[in-house]
């Protein structure tokens, strides 16, 4: 029995009820046998608030970090109560739909954050309307010199985002996400984040030039914490009203690696300003460093917030923002999609079946639509590190990351919480990014392990897919003027489109993998091709889990006992297009 889920004994009040149930712990169970709650569990209160805050400690450096990231882009850097509000409607959104999402959506246990997708089309819009020396001087279309230029583009990113995630909307609600699947594989998913990765490389560096030496050590930090002292046990006192107040050991390094590297770096910063080591002149390259550049969003910030649509920026429809966001989407479509798979076989549930992803992807979509009316600019996505973090404490409660939800609800209202985050250095935002850059193009990398690279047929999807998302933005970059269609509308969408090289990418990897003969375990795809297998045989196992955890948490009975219900993609009766051609078939015979 390992130290944590003793842990999580120590802290129990010693009842259990069918809903607030420990399961039995194996002393060498595999990962799917050694849950200390499942997905259907309820934890007991305490412990519930205690996971949850771990949880939301864990995750919540996604909701400012974009929001930062977003509007040093766009030039924001002075509008600090501007940005303070995007974040506030940002944890709004993400604590909204993880609780529609692990409610009525896919129903695992996975968090809904903002993600790294939707910046390279905001990268290709700047582009086009140049840098931020350039920006001032842009006539961007129905803002009048006395407004600011960033709420135009803001307007339009929200505003092609908007189109985009109707039409995921419309994807997970009509159940094409099952035909989709069937023509993406890991020769097209891979490229999409490793270009992904490559285009934050440049918003990482234009962060850490602010200071290389914050920008480093924050860096640093995070290796330590997350790699060198992930073992190490802190001890902690915690509560109980059978055993009263005990000390246990906790890996906190482990479980909060970048909240702990922040704080530390942040604390320098402010050692640094008050010591006079860092200039107080603007112009200066290491200004932005400075904790007390910010003190004037406390100024004109309350305590209490209410985000509303329209706060920030109404969106404002553009074919070319359009575009660029069509293939964010897509690409936040797929890494769902490997997130699902993932969550459900660490949580030891059966693969999801088609109707709860067709429920996940068209929440995923809902989410995008809201985002966009509150104006934070960035859709949300399934998180990666909710699912690691499971296999370590070993729980999988649903509960748990809808208290995350509920955390994040709280938090959007407290808006000098917000302002506080608003504040974070450049420099030390710089190398958050350095890690999660890096580790972005690894998963990327790590995705090929299943396919088989000593293929030159496969070398040369991967490589083309490559080249064309590398190449092309670059190309439109330094020629502008390239595409010339004789529509102004057309060109500005197809250079955004094209600029945006997970797009390039992605279209470049499943044309290849598609049209060029492999057998599917060349491609990777075996794995992928049994569990479809499996699901739409039906076995026992399957189906039963699957109508214990996939299920709607109320009107079942109803919706078992409608013959319609079967017909409608989201419904947890449905088994599938193909399942259901091949009933019909049988009846003919």
């Amino acid at each position: 029995m390992t130290s944590l889920q003793s842990q999580e004994e120590k802290i129990d009040n010693g009842q259990e009820t069918n809903e607030s149930r420990e399961r039995p712990v194996e002393e060498n169970g595999t990962a799917g046998s050694d849950l200390v709650y499942g997905i259907d569990d309820i934890p007991p209160l305490p412990q519930l608030l205690v996971l949850s805050l771990q949880l939301f400690m864990s995750v919540f450096t996604g909701c400012i970090v974009i929001p930062l990231i977003l509007s040093e882009l766009l030039c924001m850097e002075g509008e600090l109560v501007v940005i303070s509000n995007i974040i506030s409607a940002t944890f709004l959104m993400q604590g909204v739909i993880t609780i529609l999402q692990t409610t009525f959506g896919i129903r695992l246990p996975i968090y809904q954050g903002s993600s790294f997708s939707y910046i390279p089309p905001s990268i290709a819009l700047m582009s086009y309307y140049g840098n931020c020396a350039q920006f001032d001087n842009v006539n961007v279309a129905n803002v009048t010199s006395d407004d600011q230029r960033w709420k135009q583009v803001l307007a339009e990113i929200n505003g092609g985002l908007l189109l985009a995630s109707l039409i995921e909307l419309l994807i997970g609600v009509t159940g094409l996400i099952g035909l989709i699947r069937r023509f993406v594989g890991p020769l097209s998913i891979a490229p999409v984040l490793i270009l992904l990765g490559i285009s934050l490389c440049q918003i990482s560096w234009k962060s850490c030039q602010v200071h290389w030496g914050v920008s480093l050590f924050t860096a640093a930090l995070i290796v330590v914490f997350s790699q060198l002292l992930k073992n190490a046990e802190v001890p902690m006192l915690t509560y109980s009203k059978e055993n009263g107040v005990q000390v246990v050991r906790s890996r906190i390094f482990l479980k909060f690696s970048m909240f702990l590297a922040i704080m530390c770096s942040w604390f320098l910063c402010f050692i640094l300003t008050v010591s006079g080591f860092l200039p107080d002149d603007p112009s200066a390259r290491t200004y932005r460093t400075r904790t007390d550049i910010g003190n004037e969003v406390f100024n004109n910030t309350g305590w209490i917030t209410f985000p509303y649509p329209g706060q920030v920026v109404w969106p404002s429809l553009t074919f070319a923002a359009f575009f660029g966001m069509l293939a964010a989407v897509m690409a936040s479509i797929v890494e769902s999609l490997g997130d699902y798979n993932a969550c459900a076989a660490i949580c030891d549930v059966p693969t999801p079946p088609d109707h709860a992803i067709n429920r996940g992807i068209a929440v995923e979509g809902l989410g995008g639509v809201l985002s966009c009316i509150w104006g934070t600019g960035t859709g949300t996505a399934s998180y990666s590190a909710p699912i690691v973090i499971i296999g370590i404490t070993k729980v999988a409660s649903r509960r748990v990351v809808q208290g995350v939800g509920v955390f994040c609800i709280i938090v959007s209202f407290l808006q000098v919480i917000c302002s506080f985050f608003a504040t974070i250095p450049a420099p030390v935002l710089g190398g958050t990014l350095i890690v999660k850059t890096g580790m972005i193009i690894s998963v990327g990398i790590s995705l090929l392990q299943k396919v088989n690279l000593s293929s030159s047929r496969n070398l040369f999807v991967l490589g083309l897919a490559l080249f064309f998302g590398i190449v092309m933005p670059e190309y439109l970059k330094q020629n502008p003027d390239a595409i010339k269609t004789g529509s102004p509308t057309v060109d500005s969408s197809l250079t955004v489109l094209l600029e945006t090289g997970i797009f390039v990418g992605f279209v470049s990897g499943v044309i290849f993998d598609n049209l060029i003969p492999g057998t599917p375990e060349e491609r990777g795809l075996r794995q992928s091709s049994t569990s479809e297998e499996t699901i739409e045989d039906g076995s026992e196992k399957d189906e039963e889990g699957a109508a214990n955890c996939y299920d709607f948490p109320v009107g079942m009975s109803r919706i078992k006992r409608s013959g319609f219900a079967d017909l409608i993609p989201i419904s947890p009766t449905f088994r599938g297009f193909g399942r259901r051609l091949a009933d019909s078939h049988s009846m003919l015979k």
